[in-house]
């Protein structure tokens, strides 16, 4: 009698795993290693050769850019079908040929959640990574609805979540999210204000050298203090814009590049775009002293907002 009851209860023990494996709203199974396997299982291999096209795993598997507080990735990614179905509309095989128009459009399939939300289908728009907002409801159909894209199947992986989207999701407009629009989304208007002034906004999009050649691609980790924090610190601001290069090397005391922050110290310091050092406390999320309240990824790597403006030794003299 014990063994008939034993396996009733394993019988009944399957089926249950079967149902709510069948229900697309459920992300099923364990976290995954990094994304392409994660793709592999969902059997989404066009977004996987489009995302190893552009470079993008080793961004979506979290890797070479220091992480502050919490974060993870949100991916909108269209079955085969979909790309197929795209084809018919849009010029797939030219934007796989672009790499700069490939990424734009993939990452208007990502979003960054630095922590706004919890369930993401308890809010109405969420804004992506190429920097335009997706818009979200509900039908009686799907449980999640993307930009007119119906979620069929989720699945988490170690650095985020993926949800298999029967559309491709094109932007409408030519932007795409750089180091000034993620600080700007972020608050910190007076710092991307600087760095386009002092033309360091490019060398941080991974556009232009600006003679570094060691930090010349990123991705690249950004300290940006915020509004209020460059307004309290303004008169020291004043001083340090006088001197030559000032101002550029007090914006480059607050970049870091990725492969400076793997190598990171055992005195928890990490040099900065100027050559300076600077003390990370990734416990405490403190940054030479200052404090980190939020981030945004961007094209080229992470911008997270500080309370305080960073001056180093060689500037404060």
């Amino acid at each position: 009698m014990i063994q008939k009851n034993g396996a009733i209860l394993g019988l009944l023990f399957m089926a249950a795993m079967l149902c709510i494996g069948m229900s697309p709203a459920q992300d099923s199974g364990a976290a995954k290693t990094g994304i392409t396997d994660t793709l592999k299982e969902l059997g989404l291999n066009e977004f996987s050769a489009a995302m190893d096209s552009a470079g993008l795993a080793g961004v979506l598997n979290d890797e070479g850019v220091l992480t502050f507080g919490s974060g993870s990735f949100v991916i909108f990614a269209p079955s085969d079908e979909a790309f197929l179905a795209a084809s018919d509309v849009v010029d797939l095989n030219a934007i796989m040929e672009n790499p700069a128009e490939l990424k734009r459009v993939l990452f208007h399939h990502m979003v960054w959640n630095a922590g706004s939300f919890d369930n993401i289908s308890e809010i109405s728009t969420v804004k992506t990574l190429q920097g335009e907002n997706l818009t979200l409801n509900r039908t009686d159909t799907a449980w999640l609805v993307a930009n007119g894209a119906n979620v069929t199947a989720s699945q988490k992986y170690d650095s985020g979540i993926i949800y298999v989207i029967d559309r491709v999701l094109l932007p409408e407009t030519d932007s795409s999210m750089g180091v000034t629009e993620a600080a700007n989304y972020l608050g910190a208007k007076k710092f991307a204000d600087a760095l386009k002034s002092s033309e360091l906004a490019d060398t941080l999009n991974g556009q232009g050298l600006m003679g570094i050649e060691d930090l010349a691609t990123g991705p690249f980790t950004v300290f940006a203090p915020s509004d209020e924090a460059f307004s309290s610190a303004k008169s020291s601001i004043d001083a340090i814009s006088k001197k030559d290069s000032g101002m550029q090397n007090l914006l480059s005391y607050h970049v870091v590049d990725a492969q400076g922050l793997l190598d990171i110290t055992a005195s928890n310091s990490v040099k900065t775009m100027l050559g300076d050092s600077l003390a990370v406390d990734k416990n405490l999320s403190l940054v030479g002293g200052a404090n980190v309240i939020g981030s945004a990824r961007y094209d080229n790597g992470i911008v997270y907002i500080i309370d305080q403006v960073l001056v180093p030794i060689s500037l404060s003299m």
